[in-house]
């Protein structure tokens, strides 16, 4: 009796576990971090419970594009100061974020108890959301292709700029060469038209496809709205002060369709702690 309720807890629990989205993206300023903020609330306007981590340990800004200021962050985790629960911060349509620490070189450089702290905490989200969505450190550093490895998938920011779709390129290879079975899905931000985002997307999945022997799947695009600079201007994210705005739009448009979709498999889900620990070096207690 008592292993067959183990198992039924076991297996709710590892259901219930939440979504891990990495954000990322080849190089900065193709709008990152406003596409994981924006997407976070129009997915918690569906229903869902959203925690946002921002990871960019370089410069943390995810709490800047939502005007708000925090006590604790990840820096009192990693310390082991604070649990991850405690550093979280209500934003918009009732997200929590968790906030990142600035300066922050190498998570490989973190000792072996600090990089515990920072796998305990990450379960720690997971256990409590509907979807985690991690904002990495833009290029291909450690700390960025650590996240983006681990998680369940990666949502790959680009612009129709060539350098930043070479870049993006340059992301997919170094991700590819740490985990084979990596999903990713891609989008177009800053695009002039549909057609563009999609002949920017049948480029670079033209490219993988013959270089890398990698399938892209393409989640949508974000169309240059001048509704986006100013709500970044203001500190207040557009889908929140610019609702009906095209780009919000858009957003909302690319939440349904990741509620829509499922993970790759229960499995893949769950996997995210061993993976994460991995890269670690540590042992997963997932």
């Amino acid at each position: 009796m008592d292993q067959a309720h183990n198992l039924r807890e076991f297996v709710r629990k590892q259901r219930s576990m939440a979504r891990v989205l990495a954000v990322t993206s080849g190089k900065g300023g193709v709008g990152k971090t406003t596409a994981s903020v924006n997407l976070a609330i129009a997915l918690a306007k569906q229903g869902k419970r959203v925690i946002v981590l921002d990871a960019d340990l370089g410069l943390a800004n995810v709490e800047v594009l939502m005007g708000l200021n925090s006590y604790y962050n990840l820096q009192h985790v990693i310390d082991g100061e604070k649990r991850m629960r405690d550093i979280l911060v209500k934003g918009p349509a009732g997200i929590e974020i968790a906030p990142g620490t600035s300066g922050l070189a190498k998570l490989a450089d973190l000792n072996a108890h600090a990089r515990q702290n920072v796998l305990d905490g990450l379960q720690d989200l997971q256990e409590r959301a509907d979807f985690v969505i991690i904002d990495t450190m833009a290029g291909i550093g450690q700390n960025a292709v650590r996240f983006a490895a681990a998680a369940d998938e990666i949502l790959l920011v680009t612009t129709p700029e060539p350098s930043a779709i070479v870049d993006a390129y340059a992301t997919i290879k170094t991700v590819i060469g740490i985990r084979e079975d990596a999903t990713f899905r891609l989008i177009v931000n800053m695009a002039a038209s549909p057609q563009q985002a999609l002949a920017v997307m049948t480029n670079l999945t033209r490219v993988a496809r013959q270089y890398l022997g990698i399938t892209l799947s393409y989640l949508g695009h974000i169309v240059r709205d001048p509704h986006v600079t100013q709500s970044v201007m203001q500190s207040n994210p557009f889908t929140v002060s610019f609702p009906t705005s095209p780009a919000a739009k858009c957003v909302f448009d690319l939440a349904e369709k990741i509620v829509r979709q499922r993970a790759e498999s229960e499995h893949a889900r769950t996997g995210f702690f061993r993976r994460f620990a991995q890269t670690l070096g540590l042992a997963s207690n997932g």
